[in-house]
């Protein structure tokens, strides 16, 4: 949050915004954030009151929401993204390639003994 700059927002706030990347549904965010729908719903309607973003009705399904970033959101979405490569810059800084690869791996059997998507 420090490194980010931003001391409005809210972890989970950064969670929405970092998810847009992969959904766009506010449902699905919840889903693969493991949080309830009622906390995305509370931190999507805060964000869209910061005007970081936009809220749309599915087409085909009208209770779900259609979530976009507005050109203030995707400049924050692009610091967290900087962020994140940071930490991890810092995290496997003298880790070899072979430790970065058995690390995955492991990384990934666990995400598939949990029925997660490979990381």
């Amino acid at each position: 949050m420090e490194e980010l700059g931003e001391k409005d927002l809210s972890p989970n706030e950064i969670v929405v915004i970092s998810s847009l990347s992969v959904t766009t549904k506010a449902s699905e965010i919840a889903k693969i954030s493991d949080v309830s729908k009622a906390l995305i719903s509370r931190s999507v309607k805060l964000l869209k009151s910061k005007d970081l973003i936009n809220i749309s009705l599915d087409t085909l399904d009208m209770r779900e929401q259609t979530l976009t970033l507005t050109e203030k959101g995707e400049e924050i979405a692009k610091r967290i993204i900087k962020c994140k490569e940071k930490f991890f810059e810092k995290a496997f800084k003298d880790f070899s390639e072979d430790e970065s690869e058995v690390l995955k791996a492991l990384l990934n059997l666990m995400a598939n003994n949990l029925n997660i998507d490979n990381i």
